[in-house]
């Protein structure tokens, strides 16, 4: 494996979303075709390795790791056993934070949590409590916000009504200039 390949690799597992060759390609620091051989050269590699649990999806010019088909089984496993149990306090946390903040890429709540969400982002979406909006952000990050449906059985009519928001959004201003980071979306500018 070269070193492209390994950091198209590491770049999509964290990203784990959709992304957009040239915003991969921009942020390994390298050239759109570079990236397009490594990610040639990493889809190759994973389609050649039968013992491989991941593959390489391409749509257009965007680009996500994502798990073989003849592994869905264990998805499916996953996803019932997410239904049947009770949000974890992570879920909760991640919840919080995209309803108070939304929206707002993922990357920005793996940012203030420190730790990769993409499976924790899937859960809600799938329950139903966040969605994603159909802009992308620049580059092709998508935004999170909590859903209608979360709005509604919290008894609010807009995010707006969460409790305390004004308060949560200064101290995660606070938080974003002291970590050096943009703030991640309009309304908590």
């Amino acid at each position: 494996m070269n070193d492209h390949q390994a950091q198209l690799e590491a770049l999509l597992f964290y990203f784990g979303e959709p992304i957009a060759l040239k915003k991969a390609a921009d942020v390994l620091g390298i050239s759109e075709s570079a990236c397009r051989e490594a990610a040639d050269t990493l889809s190759e590699s994973l389609t050649a390795d039968e013992r491989r649990g991941l593959t390489l999806l391409r749509n257009a010019d965007t680009l996500q790791m994502v798990t073989k088909p003849e592994t869905r089984v264990i998805g499916e496993k996953i996803i019932q056993e997410e239904f049947r149990e009770a949000l974890t306090p992570a879920a909760l946390e991640v919840l919080s934070l995209i309803a108070y903040l939304g929206p707002v890429p993922r990357a920005t709540v793996d940012f203030i949590r420190g730790v990769n969400s993409s499976f924790t982002v899937r859960s809600l979406l799938l329950r139903g409590l966040i969605e994603r909006d159909s802009e992308n952000d620049k580059g092709g990050a998508y935004r999170y916000r909590a859903s209608n449906q979360f709005l509604e059985h919290m008894s609010l009519r807009s995010a707006e009504e969460l409790p305390d928001r004004e308060k949560y959004l200064s101290v995660f201003r606070r938080f974003m200039e002291e970590g050096s980071a943009e703030p991640a979306s309009a309304s908590t500018a």
